[in-house]
């Protein structure tokens, strides 16, 4: 059984009046648990609206979301227990940041979900461990830290409450590629160490390429692709047509191809393009 399964699911902003329109139109995948999924689109065509109805914080006009199999809705009441299992992460998570400590901002989570001290003490150890936050830290106020550390800070915040799922928005947005690095690195760590169901929206293909086993396309509002990265990104003719892209090196290396450099279709990361070229060089056949 998926994990998550999103089932004709719409929604539509200002019902009834003269700007009524369906942000999100009669949408339908499904999840397996332990796969990273990344969520692209052109701005606009419904990524956010989307993943905010998978933890309940949109209600859908018409269609259903399920979690391990039963709606999220079925009972209203337990909706907050849904956000503690599905958790999501704001693009610039770090100006959601408020107490007067690392430890009490990345505690704050655990603690509403009724957690021990001991537990929670034992979390932020685990989880400061993971993302790479010094125990010095820990004491420090959140707003003394650089933007970088305090968007690690906001995003542990998050993994400490050990979701089954969890959703980022734009997580690398306006960092140097040093954060990015560091946070696409924090993210695939968490994956691998939990097992955890990670969904990302991004607009940045390179991170995509590296991190995402499927990407789910939107556009206008409606579901276009939702395969294996690789199968997607084949696909860069239509996917140009709805004003995205595969990533840099892969046109750099469809530009080879075109030029009569013996290169397959699916290079999609820098390492892999290395290896191709270097195997050229050396006389190699590249057509696998």
């Amino acid at each position: 059984m998926s994990i998550l399964e999103v089932k004709n699911l719409t929604h539509t902003y200002d019902g009834n009046t003269p700007f009524m329109h369906d942000a999100v139109k009669n949408v339908s995948f499904s999840i397996e648990k332990g796969e990273v999924v990344g969520i692209i689109g052109h701005t606009g065509s419904g990524k956010s609206t989307l993943v905010q109805h998978l933890n309940g914080l949109l209600k859908a006009s018409a269609g259903d979301v399920l979690l391990d199999g039963v709606n999220i809705w079925d009972n209203p009441k337990n909706i907050r227990s849904i956000r503690s299992r599905v958790g999501l992460v704001f693009q610039y998570p770090e100006y959601q940041l408020f107490e007067d400590s690392v430890y009490k901002d990345i505690a704050f989570g655990p603690k509403n979900m009724g957690l021990s001290e001991d537990e929670i003490s034992a979390r932020i150890k685990e989880i400061c461990e993971l993302v790479g936050i010094k125990q010095e830290y820990l004491e420090k106020s959140p707003f003394d830290l650089s933007g970088g550390e305090k968007r690690r800070v906001a995003i542990a915040g998050v993994m400490a409450m050990k979701p089954e799922i969890i959703i980022f928005d734009e997580p690398v947005a306006g960092l140097d590629p040093k954060g990015r690095n560091d946070v696409i690195k924090m993210i695939s760590d968490y994956s691998k160490k939990y097992g955890s169901t990670v969904l990302i929206i991004s607009h940045n293909m390179e991170d995509m390429a590296l991190i995402a086993d499927k990407l789910l396309v939107m556009n206008k509002g409606e579901l276009a692709l939702f395969d294996t990265t690789e199968n997607v990104f084949k696909q860069y003719e239509f996917l140009k047509s709805i004003g995205l892209n595969v990533p840099i090196v892969t046109q750099v290396m469809l530009i080879l191809k075109e030029m009569g450099v013996n290169l397959p279709d699916n290079i999609f990361t820098v390492d892999r393009a290395v290896e191709h070229l270097l195997n050229i060089s050396n006389g190699g056949n590249c057509d696998a």
